[in-house]
């Protein structure tokens, strides 16, 4: 049996152990070192729902070598904790491509998560993902849900995360959904024109000015 395989097995024996924080810091170290990433399914499976956050936030730190388990984070997707969904996020950033529709589709609902973290996360995902994920999510939408909302959403983004003023007139838009994608817009026009991210700030949606001021805290200290 390898480290990694003992790692989990140790973990899912006490996940109430006082050990449980310092033994997934010691299980990602021998993901890293190597070790195939195969047993952290076992943790995506538990119904122990902390197990399942420990694997998929392990997960959402891994490279490339990853992408296998880009199957697997996709059901995560719709779990039960907002931790999972969280951590999901950024493992279909990570790894998706243009075969990963059904994924990068899944993602892009979570802007509409009932829970707040989530769809901050999910606004981080479309202001991040390169236009062939982007395109990839779309077409899956469109193909296989041509009646879905995110249709539009998608559509829009592609179409004008480069015209300043579309996204200015998004961030104002009566629905909420759309001031979402705008701020996702805003964030990634900022490196060439910042005006958009600094007009979010100072909208009435609580939610989005706080997105936009630290996406323009973390453009500024980068």
């Amino acid at each position: 049996m390898n480290r990694a395989i003992e790692l989990v097995e140790q973990l899912m024996s006490n996940p109430d152990s006082s050990e449980f924080d310092g033994l997934a810091y010691e299980l990602l170290t021998e993901y890293q070192r190597g070790s195939p990433v195969d047993s952290l399914r076992i943790l995506f499976v538990s119904p122990d729902d902390r197990l399942v956050g420990e694997g998929t936030w392990i997960a959402s730190e891994l490279p490339a070598e990853g992408k296998p388990l880009l199957r697997d984070i996709g059901i995560l997707l719709g779990h039960r904790s907002k931790k999972v969904r969280f951590w999901a996020v950024d493992c279909v950033l990570l790894w998706a491509d243009s075969s990963n529709g059904h994924e990068l589709a899944s993602a892009t609902a979570l802007v509409d998560d009932a829970e707040k973290a989530v769809r901050w996360k999910a606004m981080g995902f479309l202001s991040m993902a390169t236009r062939e994920q982007l395109r990839a999510a779309l077409d899956q939408v469109a193909t296989k849900s041509p009646d879905s909302p995110y249709t539009d959403e998608l559509k829009w983004l592609l179409d004008h995360e480069e015209h300043p003023g579309e996204i200015v007139a998004g961030l104002r838009d009566d629905h909420t959904r759309r001031r979402r994608v705008a701020a996702a817009a805003a964030a990634r026009l900022a490196k060439t024109d910042i005006s958009p991210l600094i007009n979010a700030i100072s909208i009435e949606d609580p939610e989005i000015a706080e997105f936009a001021a630290d996406a323009l805290k973390r453009i500024r200290d980068s």
